[in-house]
């Protein structure tokens, strides 16, 4: 099982062959940002990871325990149109 968001980004562009420019592209994020994930250097939001992995042409499923109901939960993310284009707001990162 993967466990940072690191570890899951370098799977992502291992996987689909991709230079850490070609993701940044896709994604619509700089190239800075994917290698400051991949050193642990940052740490992305949810929102950052769900980009990242669309624009790999990968969706994302989440399962999460319930700390109310006491269940583990499944979870497909919904993605509006807005946020596959990159024109979504959200909870993603700025680069400083």
């Amino acid at each position: 099982m993967l466990t940072t968001a690191a570890q899951i980004i370098i799977r992502i562009r291992a996987e689909r062959e991709l230079s850490m420019s070609s993701l940044a592209v896709l994604a619509g994020v700089p190239t800075s940002t994917i290698s400051r994930i991949e050193s642990g250097q940052i740490e992305p939001t949810l929102g950052m990871i769900r980009r990242i992995a669309l624009g790999a042409g990968y969706h994302l499923h989440l399962q999460y325990y319930d700390l109310f109901s006491g269940k583990l939960e499944d979870d497909a993310v919904q993605v509006s149109a807005a946020e596959r284009t990159g024109n979504g707001e959200g909870d993603e990162e700025s680069e400083r």
